[in-house]
């Protein structure tokens, strides 16, 4: 006989074993014992969450003798008496002619679902109730939904509809205002995790907390995945199923691992960071899956340093996040995945080092009486940039100091190419040094051929307007961003 799946071995036998969705238990419970069910559902939510499960219960139920007797009766039932799975009709439903289930996926065609509801008008042949079983109702074809709208609308007696899907957006609203909609939810790992080793103990089979742990996070929500998951470590098990285990069997990527992966990034060392990253590589894993992982990780550790309320390291793992968020896009463009997140982490975690660094030892500002004070002061600046920063000791080269009025310092630049590369970022470090050097804060203005303060009738028109313009503003001895936005 061939092996049966785990997960259609443990489907809920009554509407008290659904797990995570005990506000429709109770709302089925209450309306089944006072006879106040709807010809047609909409069950509503992601996959594995029990919407089909559910569909078929309410079909048993519908059908139930112990529920019809109840009802007769008037007499209360427990969710665990619904179905009662023992009479005739409950026994036999599953392969009678009159329930009928059928994946809108596969028969979406308005040919396919006249032909499966071609009996919805005749008599039942063995149940109370005929009961039609809709899967992915949301695939259906625009002509298909028609053809059974006024069907849902105006039922025969003997008739019950349950339709499911997990896009409740693409539902057309025709469908929507015809059925009671139950929406289900997702179910928390606090539950799944409990059930899975309630499940593995009745096989006979010991799943450590921390294992069952794993697959509800992979699970995300969905009882059949981790049901699914926990049956492929139950296949390759032995008497019990660790974390390592699970990992292993799923492949999947420890949290160890990742642990390493984020401390040295956040440490900036880059050797241990390429150990970590070629182990994480040899699990087998895409690249993009150890991405998602990570940003998987940062999250989880994100939530216990709220909870800690650690907001330093938070704003640290956030911008982590944030720059691995980005790799993933890039990524999805890339014939070299694996290289571009590797690189991009070794460019995360390379040591900060700037030209502020270097020069923060001075703590005695220069004193400046002259422009030539000024400019002795740059040119030792400029001389003394380390061998890190010769991208800016390039373009400070082919600059000068032109004039210096209160707070402004003009820099004179020998050309229109390296007056730009000195962009704003450049600009502002720059600021900051200076200032620290001279004692005051001071803003920088850029001017191209121009030697403002001296003669100029040698050089190029635009040349002299720039500088005649700068003469004009240090006259006023202000500044403001509307006159810098000018340069």
């Amino acid at each position: 006989m061939a092996y049966e799946a785990l997960y259609t071995r443990v489907r809920p036998k009554t509407l008290a074993q659904l797990i995570g969705q005990e506000h429709i238990m109770t709302a089925l419970t209450r309306a089944i014992c006072k006879n106040r069910l709807s010809h047609a559902y909409l069950l509503v939510g992601t996959r594995g969450t029990g919407k089909t499960s559910t569909a078929r219960l309410l079909a048993k139920a519908m059908n139930c003798d112990k529920v019809f007797e109840a009802q007769k009766s008037n007499q209360p039932l427990l969710a665990t008496e619904i179905p009662c799975g023992k009479c005739p009709s409950c026994l036999s439903i599953d392969s009678s002619p009159d329930n009928v289930e059928f994946d809108a996926a596969s028969n979406r065609s308005v040919e396919d679902v006249q032909r499966l509801l071609s009996t919805a008008s005749l008599a039942p042949l063995q149940s109370r109730i005929k009961t039609f079983i809709i899967d992915e109702v949301h695939m259906l074809s625009f002509e298909a939904v028609n053809s059974i709208l006024k069907l849902i609308e105006e039922p025969p007696p003997h008739v019950a509809f349950f339709l499911a899907t997990t896009e409740f957006n693409k539902v057309p609203q025709t469908i929507r205002s015809r059925c009671q909609i139950l929406n289900f939810h997702l179910i928390p790992n606090g539950l799944v995790t409990p059930y899975l080793q309630k499940l593995s103990k009745s096989l006979g089979i010991e799943l450590s907390r921390d294992a069952a742990k794993r697959i509800g996070r992979l699970a995300a929500g969905s009882m059949r995945d981790a049901v699914t998951y926990f049956d492929q470590c139950y296949a390759m098990a032995d008497k019990t199923i660790s974390l390592e285990d699970v990992e292993k069997t799923l492949g999947l990527i420890s949290d160890a691992d990742l642990d390493e992966i984020i401390s040295a990034v956040q440490s900036q060392n880059r050797t241990s960071l390429s150990a970590a990253l070629s182990r994480a590589f040899r699990s087998g894993l895409s690249s993009i899956s150890i991405a998602e992982a990570l940003i998987s990780r940062l999250r989880d550790i994100e939530f216990g340093l709220i909870k800690k309320r650690d907001d330093s390291e938070l704003v640290q793992l956030e911008n982590l996040a944030a720059e691995v968020r980005k790799i993933i896009v890039e990524m999805q463009y890339s014939g070299v995945p694996d290289i571009i997140l590797e690189m991009a982490l070794m460019k995360i975690a390379a040591p900060k080092v700037t030209v502020q660094q270097n020069f923060s030892s001075q703590e005695v500002p220069a004193q400046i009486e002259t422009l030539d004070d000024v400019k002795k002061i740059f040119r030792e600046l400029r001389a003394q940039l380390p061998e890190s920063e010769k991208n800016m000791r390039a373009m400070l080269q082919s600059a000068s100091v032109a004039n210096f009025a209160g707070n402004v310092l003009t820099l004179n630049f020998t050309s229109p190419a390296m007056a730009s590369m000195f962009n704003d970022a450049r600009q502002s470090q720059f600021e900051e040094i200076f200032s620290k050097l001279i004692g005051h804060k001071i803003k920088v203005m850029k001017v191209v051929g121009a030697n403002v303060g001296t003669d100029y009738e040698n050089i190029d028109e635009r040349g002299k307007q720039n500088a005649q313009t700068a003469m004009n503003f240090f006259q006023t001895d202000n500044f403001s961003k509307t006159n810098e936005d000018n340069f």
